[in-house]
């Protein structure tokens, strides 16, 4: 096998296992952070009465669960650009390991503790390590050539994809396992979160074995030469401020839909966590079968600043029509553009980024593209959430429709002119 498409294969499974281990730990997380919250530390129960969650009625647990979640996207948001640094001085394939390794650590702590205190620490370190996708991002356009750069991330999308469905599939049958319930009972530890560490353990030891070096001597070394905050430099760059804001804007609308739709198909279809699980699963299988495939086709065909501009226009037609939809088939058909809009945009931005970035600069690029989608995850769930408890379903899906039509006008001043 050539060594770029050993490089891909290699760095595809990684970012698989490592995915695999973050969508066990989903579905998991709230519950667990419940648990805790029913038997908090002084400081939680000072901060419980301080935002008046001690009451009947109250869910204190939702709380410190959206804590937990947030911990790790602001660590993330911070730890990406630094991480992709890093990678161009010394090389993607030990900032890649100790990512990983890292994410074990974490994983191991949450398996081991029932306090809030420690669970808090392992999501702020899997969130300061979990910034290796922008490196994994960074060894793909290494080793592929600039015409190749779509579908070379629809190997990460693929990925990551896989990982959501087959990981919270995962979780629920090892809770569920007899092995986990006489852990949970006898020890109070979190068998998921066992398997977790050992796929991230796993992953960095396929890393160690088989991931060769992507990143070049000489790329390396002008990168030791250059200066400057990553970010600020993306930004002198002609074309990143539009595609940086497009993925921020981009990310906020999808995940104002992620952070709402169960409440909107409870509300309007009486569904529950089965029936929400297996939505999101369809959704996860949807973005494989574009990632994994269909961007080969559209790749060659299609001019990623086209690909990038048809996405968003997909994914904000399809926003607002969703609470409208009568089930079945008008509301399952909707779920196509929605999954493969996402899929076109975000692989057809990453790649355009690439192009745009000099081989010394792509793990920054990538950190940097990463932390602000990561920006994207805070801020569309806080957004969605408020305005679906404060004006329902419509509005905050008309909302995440007009945020995408934000992103289209800025990708509509992209120039029709990328580098070779």
């Amino acid at each position: 096998m050539p060594s770029s498409k050993r490089a891909r294969l290699a760095i595809f499974l990684t970012v698989f296992v490592d995915l695999l281990g973050f969508g066990i730990v989903i579905p998991i997380l709230p519950l667990y952070a419940k648990e805790i919250a029913d038997h908090p530390s002084a400081w939680m129960e000072s901060v419980n009465h301080f935002l008046g969650l001690g009451g009947a009625g109250t869910t204190p647990g939702a709380f410190w669960a959206g804590v937990g979640f947030l911990s790790f996207s602001l660590m993330q948001f911070i730890a990406s650009p630094i991480l992709g640094r890093t990678s161009d001085k010394i090389g993607r394939k030990p900032v890649l390991w100790m990512s990983l390794v890292g994410s074990a650590i974490g994983y191991l702590m949450l398996a081991l503790t029932s306090r809030f205190e420690w669970m808090l620490a392992a999501r702020i370190l899997d969130g300061i390590t979990g910034g290796n996708i922008s490196v994994a991002q960074a060894a793909m356009a290494d080793s592929s050539a600039p015409e190749e750069r779509s579908k070379a991330m629809g190997m990460i999308g693929a990925a990551f994809g896989l990982g959501f469905v087959l990981g919270p599939a995962m979780a629920g049958v090892l809770s569920g396992s007899a092995f986990g319930h006489h852990l949970l009972a006898t020890r109070g530890w979190h068998l998921p979160f066992f398997v977790a560490a050992g796929l991230s353990l796993a992953a960095s030891l396929l890393v160690a074995l088989w991931v060769p070096e992507t990143l070049d001597q000489e790329a390396q070394a002008r990168s030791r030469e250059t200066r400057g905050h990553a970010l600020v430099k993306a930004f002198k760059r002609p074309g990143m401020p539009q595609l940086l804001g497009v993925s921020m804007l981009a990310m906020a609308g999808f995940a104002m839909m992620e952070g709402t739709f169960a409440l909107m198909v409870h509300q309007r279809f009486d569904f529950h966590q089965r029936e929400v699980g297996y939505l999101f699963a369809g959704i996860g299988v949807l973005m494989v079968i574009y990632q994994g495939g269909l961007v080969r086709v559209v790749s060659k065909r299609v001019p990623e600043r086209v690909a990038l501009i048809a996405g968003l226009i997909l994914m904000g037609l399809a926003l607002p029509l969703m609470p409208l939809a009568a089930w079945m088939w008008p509301f399952l058909l909707l779920l196509i553009p929605l999954a493969w809009g996402s899929g076109m945009g975000n692989t057809a931005g990453s790649a355009l980024a690439s192009r745009l970035t000099p081989p010394e600069d792509q793990g920054s690029l990538f950190g940097v593209l990463n932390a602000m989608t990561g920006l994207g995850r805070i801020i569309g769930p806080a957004v969605g959430t408020f305005t679906f408890a404060r004006w329902g379903g419509q509005t905050s899906y008309t909302v995440a429709g007009l945020t995408l039509a934000l992103a289209l006008c800025l990708a509509l001043t992209l120039s029709r002119k990328v580098p070779a």
